[in-house]
């Protein structure tokens, strides 16, 4: 379970979200539910705000006033829609375009921050009673670019990942790519792929 919140933040938080492939969903089995999210916010008051050239800082800048105003705009519509906010008390310097890393709490599928990509340090928690329910719910969205499962049990690893509509599907480990393999996605995230030979054949002609 440590491993898995570890990748939790990681895959959210890393680069302040700015990532095509960032964890911005993250749905909890209802039995493990309060561990891991109680987990999850003890890790993130551990985070450190601040400069980006520093080694020891976990969260840099936002790239832009834009996208720090697009991600305000977008916590202020979650807290609008009944969602409960958790950011932890860590400080934020005064000169720059800064968030502190978020959780959105008690949120449904049917919440804009759910569906609708904030590119930036926030993560919507759901939870779920069965495989097929999380599936579906995983699926439920206009993208499909990549997603990770957590479990010690491979028989679920294998029927989930099977059956998620997203272009890179990780087990156990989140972000970690190979460029021997394809890289793309589902739906509106994009068509085609690049990297491995999915990525060279635009490139080639056949006679």
């Amino acid at each position: 379970m440590d491993q898995a919140v570890e990748g939790i933040v990681n895959g959210i938080f890393f680069n302040q979200g700015h990532v095509c492939c960032a964890g911005s969903r993250l749905f909890v089995q209802e039995s493990v539910a309060d561990e891991v999210i109680r987990k999850l916010k003890d890790r993130m008051q551990t985070l450190v705000v601040g400069d980006p050239l520093d080694k020891n800082t976990d969260v840099g800048a936002i790239n832009s006033k834009e996208q720090l105003a697009t991600i305000n705009k977008y916590l202020k519509i979650g807290v609008n829609e009944g969602a409960e906010i958790y950011q932890p008390k860590c400080s934020i310097p005064s000169k720059g375009y800064w968030c502190k890393p978020t959780l959105f709490l008690n949120v449904s599928q049917s919440h804009r921050v759910v569906q609708e990509e904030i590119f930036g340090p926030v993560l919507a928690v759901q939870t779920f009673r069965t495989i097929d329910e999380v599936i579906e719910k995983a699926n439920n969205t206009p993208y499909g670019l990549s997603a990770g499962v957590w479990t010690d049990k491979g028989s679920k690893i294998f029927k989930v990942t099977q059956k998620l509509r997203a272009g890179v599907v990780w087990a156990n480990t989140y972000n970690k790519f190979d460029p021997t393999s394809p890289f793309g996605g589902y739906k509106e995230s994009g068509f085609g792929r690049e990297g491995g030979l999915h990525g060279l054949l635009p490139y080639l002609k056949f006679d």
